[in-house]
């Protein structure tokens, strides 16, 4: 999921690819509330992935917003209940 994340961030929203790593806060990378609002968008149209700009605030670091991501897949309340990773 990081790497999806990494290519919307650094492709879509054009952000610095070297500034793209998990331990980066969302200051350091210009993860403000109007990019969190496109991200949102671009999640939801692309991954199905319902989660709202003020949650993306929330995250510290690119990882938390990777576990946030992973949180809300779709599929993953599927598979977590069939009892797979």
């Amino acid at each position: 999921m990081y790497e999806v994340l990494k290519g919307i961030l650094v492709g879509d929203l054009q952000m610095r690819e070297e500034e793209v790593v998990p331990t980066a806060g969302r200051e350091e990378v210009g993860l403000d509330s109007l990019t969190a609002v496109e991200l949102a968008a671009l999640l939801h149209g692309r991954l199905g992935i319902e989660i709202h700009d003020y949650e993306l605030m929330d995250a510290a670091t690119i990882a938390d917003v990777v576990r946030l991501l992973e949180e809300r897949l779709p599929h993953a309340g599927v598979e977590a209940a069939e009892g797979r990773p």
